[in-house]
């Protein structure tokens, strides 16, 4: 059922900033398609956090395998092995009903509350008729809902006839991330609003919102939108591998009120199907133009989040991990500290059920920053 991996060698990825951050491969481990826990599959694992040894991750999937859910897992880490053994599960429930229907549910990013509480973004469904709208909302630590985020009327699209704006389909809120002391949440979609789609400048690097919300407490509404900032994804790059075709983000994670930890990742041709690029950038938020109130971007001028690339996985891991197929990955978190202090990066592969694909957890240890 799991199948491990180790290896230890130094990845020294800095920035030019006076605080670099750097990178040190850990280990991985993976878990086959296919595996159960209490007779429920394991996969799709597109948001994760960790707290007190315990690894949540929320599942994307809609139906096909079970109700939605937060599947958890014993996670240790030390500098010479990953250990990942399925310990529960939280299922999502008490949604209201969307009209006549069932909520419709298709998870992407998940929060830990200190009180317990998980923070869960959905990217909602515009094959629905009528369209079902994205949504990051609050449950209770069994996963009962309590409450929704307010959304900006500029990320939903119209619940029925032509899109004019609002999220693509399947490229809303893929990231969701909070700051250590859970006052600012992050989220972000992995491609362009519909209104600012570029199709002539897409292949130049899309470009696409973050927003921060504020935890205003209950008598001013709990999370509030306060500022949103614009980040721009690199060019496509083609390879000895394949042509790239898309690029998106799928996940972040906040260092701090204006640093967070960035994951694009994308899909290039290779013979009859495709293979998963993924790169790690920090993104500095301090002189990006707030945008939250610029329902087109193309009508205003704005300056985007500084950006660093931190790590390629195609060519910055093949010293540690051989020439191994790069897995869908869309999942951060910090981890458990090991013996010597530092912190750990986790990064966790969707295998989207598929039984080409793995669930892939790697560790990184954080030095600077």
């Amino acid at each position: 059922m799991h199948k491990w991996i180790f290896s230890a060698f130094v990845l020294l990825l800095a920035t030019s900033s006076a605080h670099a951050l750097s990178l040190k491969y850990i280990g991985e481990t993976a878990i086959v398609t296919g595996a159960k826990f209490e007779k429920t599959t394991i996969g799709g694992l597109s948001g994760i956090t960790f707290k007190d040894g315990v690894l949540s991750a929320v599942s994307d999937d809609k139906g096909r395998y079970g109700e939605p859910r937060i599947q958890q897992f014993e996670l240790k880490v030390t500098d010479k092995a990953v250990h990942l053994i399925p310990k529960s599960l939280v299922f999502v429930n008490g949604l209201k009903k969307e009209g006549s229907r069932k909520a419709f549910l298709d998870l992407e990013g998940l929060v830990l509350l200190d009180n317990g509480d998980f923070l869960i973004s959905s990217e909602g469904n515009n094959d629905l008729k009528p369209r079902s709208m994205p949504r990051i909302f609050r449950t209770s630590a069994d996963g009962k809902w309590k409450s929704d985020f307010a959304i900006p009327d500029k990320y939903l699209p119209e619940r029925t006839g032509q899109q004019s704006k609002g999220i693509q389909n399947n490229g809303a809120f893929e990231g969701l991330t909070a700051t250590l002391d859970g006052k600012f949440v992050f989220t972000s979609i992995e491609a362009p609003l519909t209104q600012d789609i570029d199709i002539e400048n897409e292949a130049n690097g899309d470009k696409i919102r973050i927003m921060k919300f504020e935890d205003r407490g209950a008598q001013r509404g709990y999370f509030t939108p306060v500022s949103e900032f614009v980040y721009q994804m690199d060019p496509f790059r083609d390879n000895e591998i394949g042509k790239e075709i898309f690029r998106g983000v799928s996940e972040i994670l906040a260092l701090s009120e204006t640093k967070i930890i960035v994951m694009e990742r994308g899909a290039r041709i290779y013979g009859k199907g495709w293979k998963s690029t993924v790169g790690l950038y920090l993104a500095d938020l301090t002189k990006a133009t707030d945008t939250l109130a610029f329902t087109k971007l193309a009508d205003h001028k704005v300056t985007v989040a500084e950006k660093v690339k931190l790590l390629d996985f195609e060519t910055d891991l093949t010293k540690a991990r051989g020439k191994k197929d790069v897995q869908n990955f869309e999942a951060l978190a910090f981890g458990p500290k090991l013996p010597d202090g530092r912190r750990t990066l986790l990064v966790m592969a969707d295998n989207n059920f598929s039984k080409h694909e793995l669930t892939e957890l790697l560790v990184f240890a954080i030095e600077g920053e």
